[in-house]
Protein backbone atom coordinates (compact mmCIF):
# COMPACT_ATOMS: atom_id res chain seq x y z
CA UNK A 1 0.00 0.00 0.00
CA UNK A 2 1.28 3.58 -0.79
CA UNK A 3 -1.01 5.96 1.18
CA UNK A 4 1.30 8.58 3.28
CA UNK A 5 0.93 9.18 6.86
CA UNK A 6 1.15 12.70 7.75
CA UNK A 7 4.22 12.02 9.36
CA UNK A 8 5.71 10.97 5.95
CA UNK A 9 4.10 14.39 4.28
CA UNK A 10 5.70 16.51 6.84
CA UNK A 11 9.04 14.52 6.29
CA UNK A 12 8.65 15.59 2.72
CA UNK A 13 8.11 19.19 3.27
CA UNK A 14 10.99 19.47 5.50
CA UNK A 15 12.96 17.57 3.05
CA UNK A 16 11.98 19.66 0.21
CA UNK A 17 13.16 23.11 2.23
CA UNK A 18 16.57 21.04 2.68
CA UNK A 19 16.62 20.92 -0.80
CA UNK A 20 16.41 16.98 -0.58
CA UNK A 21 16.22 15.34 -4.35
CA UNK A 22 12.88 13.29 -4.91
CA UNK A 23 15.06 10.37 -4.96
CA UNK A 24 16.53 10.80 -1.65
CA UNK A 25 13.37 11.99 0.19
CA UNK A 26 12.14 8.27 -1.28
CA UNK A 27 14.38 6.94 0.29
CA UNK A 28 14.54 8.46 3.77
CA UNK A 29 10.51 7.51 3.83
CA UNK A 30 11.03 4.39 2.55
CA UNK A 31 8.56 5.12 -0.40
CA UNK A 32 9.32 4.26 -4.03
CA UNK A 33 9.91 7.59 -6.05
CA UNK A 34 6.97 7.77 -7.90
CA UNK A 35 4.78 7.93 -5.16
CA UNK A 36 6.94 11.03 -3.58
CA UNK A 37 6.44 12.52 -7.28
CA UNK A 38 2.78 12.35 -7.30
CA UNK A 39 2.52 13.60 -3.63
CA UNK A 40 4.00 16.54 -4.66
CA UNK A 41 1.64 16.90 -8.26
CA UNK A 42 -1.61 16.52 -5.63
CA UNK A 43 -0.67 18.48 -2.84
CA UNK A 44 0.86 21.92 -4.60
CA UNK A 45 -0.42 25.05 -3.35
CA UNK A 46 -1.67 26.70 -6.83
CA UNK A 47 -0.38 30.13 -6.04
CA UNK A 48 3.22 29.26 -4.73
CA UNK A 49 3.52 25.83 -6.57
CA UNK A 50 5.36 24.99 -2.90
CA UNK A 51 4.40 21.90 -1.56
CA UNK A 52 1.90 21.97 1.17
CA UNK A 53 1.58 19.34 3.40
CA UNK A 54 -1.87 20.28 5.10
CA UNK A 55 -3.56 20.21 1.95
CA UNK A 56 -3.60 16.20 2.01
Amino acid sequence: MSHLTSEQRYTISVLLEQNFSKSQIALLIKKDKSVVTRELKRNCNLRSGKYDYALA
